[in-house]
């Protein structure tokens, strides 16, 4: 089939063309856009896209569905989109768009799955390819599955995990595609989102149990509704950002948000039920 893959992440534009081609699918065109939030976004994307590929980047929303059009496509694969797809994009490719979304839908519909997940201590992480509808990740169900999380997961891990996830799960999207089936309806019931979060959630409240915390601190992935990139504290008298934490067995009655610790491993912060180890930080910005 005739592809074009839709997205602003370099790393999913370069893993779904390697998954097409190995599939005997050919990957037409990307489409692109920039990322305010990293400028980068864009040439990375050209430089994981297969050479001989066509990479667009979008101006503006009224010109996805031309550019789209041009390639003749059987199927659009999106993933890591910044723009809603309208009826007339949705329409241009024979079989339609697909597109990957990092959950078990009908759970976490919307735009910060990755932070909810963790925000609410998920046991696992879930990766669904659905056909897209001109509601938000509201499409059939195409392939669906899931890994366990553990503690010691964090952004990081959680891509690698999609990685995986999505190279066992397209071949049975694109399949049932190809034989005329257009997925299974998502469940009425379940149905949860993931907006980005509030504000107030950027702070650390150190009295909070410390797995709480240790949630908070590896559920950013994008800012909050303002712009904030949390999670921030003060350690020692400085705005610190956190950017790792881990879960340790221990006891203290030192007041919440205190340095109990000291060593290289990095500190021992007081929660409310105990400590819990900041292992990376950097000044907030």
């Amino acid at each position: 089939m005739r592809v074009v893959i839709i997205s602003m992440a370099a790393q999913w534009v370069e893993g779904y063309a390697q998954l097409l081609q190995a599939l005997g699918h050919d990957t037409v065109g990307v489409l692109t856009m920039k990322n305010e939030r990293r400028p980068e976004a864009v040439p990375d994307v050209i430089e994981r896209t297969p050479a001989g590929v066509d990479t667009v980047v979008v101006g503006s929303k009224d010109r996805v569905a031309p550019l789209l059009r041009s390639y003749e496509p059987d199927i659009g694969l999106c993933g890591g989109w910044g723009w809603k797809l309208d009826a007339e994009v949705l329409s241009v490719p024979s079989l339609g768009i697909v597109n990957g979304h990092p959950s078990l839908l009908p759970r976490w519909r919307g735009g910060n799955p990755f932070g909810w997940t963790f925000r609410s201590g998920d046991p696992e992480l879930g990766f669904t390819f659905h056909l897209m509808d001109e509601e938000l990740d509201t499409g059939p169900i195409l392939a669906q599955g899931s890994v366990p999380l553990s503690d010691d997961d964090s952004m990081a891990t959680l891509l690698d995990h999609i990685r995986e996830l999505g190279a066992s799960l397209l071949p049975k999207a694109l399949a049932r595609l190809e034989a005329g089936d257009r997925g299974d309806p998502q469940p009425e019931e379940g149905v949860t989102y993931a907006p980005r979060f509030e504000d107030e959630y950027a702070e650390i409240d150190w009295t909070k149990p410390a797995r709480a915390v240790h949630n908070q601190v590896r559920s950013w992935f994008v800012p909050s509704v303002s712009g904030i990139m949390g999670p921030l504290t003060t350690l020692d008298g400085e705005r610190v950002r956190v950017l790792e934490s881990r879960l340790v067995d221990g006891e203290s009655d030192a007041t919440p948000g205190t340095i109990v610790e000291r060593d290289g491993d990095g500190l021992l912060v007081q929660c409310g039920d105990g400590p819990i180890r900041v292992a990376r930080w950097e000044p907030a910005s």
